[in-house]
């Protein structure tokens, strides 16, 4: 299962990263900028596809997303360097990453509302809204979107009743009896609900919610359930970074390693929700690059609106250099401070953000 987490999470991340760098090459070329390298994954190179023009295409060994290296300040003499573009081909250059991820989101999210998104209907029983990994639910294979029917032999008609029935038989197996994906037939399902648990679970530990159904929608209607989708999925995250920002909410970050693990627990609970997920990721990408954070195409960003404001006098590029350095650094460094938690939480079990 770690071998399929590592390999999901690499897919996943390697879309969001690829689009959003797509984004950077094709506003590049349409301005008529020198594209030095398109690359795929992160150096060092294993080898050049093709050389089209001024830019070679390649492929490198750390298969993580891609790169555009684009002739910039280090070519102040190029008149086709991006440097040498005017202020508003710079910040669509800079913009066009970011843009790519909200589209990549709708796409992602319009897939999925023609494949089918779990919605509560009103039925007796009780849906499966979320399985905690290593939970007596997720050993026994209870999934996200399954209907539970019966514990015993005795109908469920509600998530209170199916909470009141597991509670009167802790620590003791119990058989349910599970309806999945619209199936006809039930499956039944044997677990030992927990006495002891941690705060955020339960004696499953699940989070139990009205029964589920899996409804597609036409095509135009899934576009347009696509962008509202992603409009939500922007507000609700712009909304829990000012509610942390302003201490109104505990600070909660996942680095890589979080991330990875939440993939691997979104893998279990099917396609569809993978793809869910890799739309998260990329309105993810699209606030975190535009924060005004150096080095970020915020932070970038930043430096132009600065430029507007004196009129057209750009700050020193060695001076605008030094500060994204600085920046790097400092990336750098909450990457390993927020890694060293998520491995601390990951070995202490704890689910990571996300998860």
């Amino acid at each position: 299962m770690i071998a399929v987490t590592i390999l999901a999470f690499l897919f996943v991340f390697s879309v969001v990263i690829f689009v959003h760098e797509l984004g950077h090459f094709a506003v590049a070329k349409l301005s008529g900028a020198r594209v030095h390298e398109f690359g795929f994954g992160y150096p060092p190179r294993l080898l050049r596809i093709a050389r089209r023009g001024d830019t070679e295409y390649t492929i490198n060994a750390i298969p993580i997303g891609g790169f555009v290296r684009v002739a910039g300040d280090d070519a102040p003499d190029d008149p086709r360097s991006m440097a040498r573009r005017s202020v508003w081909t710079r910040a669509a250059f800079l913009l066009a990453g970011p843009v790519m991820n909200v589209v990549l989101a709708v796409v992602l999210f319009a897939v999925s509302f023609m494949m089918g998104v779990l919605q509560p209907i009103g039925e007796p029983g009780a849906g499966i809204y979320d399985v905690a990994a290593g939970s007596p639910a997720a050993l026994a294979g209870l999934r996200l979107g399954d209907v539970v029917l019966t514990v015993n032999g005795q109908p469920i008609d509600s998530p209170e009743a199916l909470q009141n029935a597991v509670n009167a038989h802790l620590d003791e197996q119990v058989t349910l009896s599970v309806r999945r994906d619209g199936a006809a037939q039930p499956q039944t399902v044997r677990l030992v609900p927990r006495s002891v648990h941690p705060d955020d679970e339960g004696a499953m530990g699940v989070r139990t919610g009205p029964p589920l159904a899996r409804v597609a929608y036409p095509p135009l209607q899934s576009l347009w359930l696509g962008v509202q989708r992603a409009i939500d999925t922007v507000l609700l995250m712009v909304g829990g970074l000012l509610a942390m920002v302003f201490g109104h909410a505990p600070l909660d970050l996942a680095g890589p390693i979080g991330i990875a693990q939440a993939t691997g627990e979104v893998v279990r609970s099917g396609f569809v929700q993978v793809i869910e997920w890799t739309a998260f990721l990329s309105v993810n990408l699209f606030i975190i690059n535009l924060l005004p954070i150096p080095a970020l195409d915020g932070g970038r960003l930043a430096f132009i609106g600065l430029e507007i404001v004196r009129g057209g006098r750009r700050v020193d590029p060695q001076k605008e250099g030094l500060v994204h350095m600085i920046g790097i650094v400092a990336l750098l460094a909450l990457f390993l401070v927020v890694s060293y938690f998520d491995v601390t939480r990951l070995l202490q079990g704890v689910r990571l953000p996300g998860g």
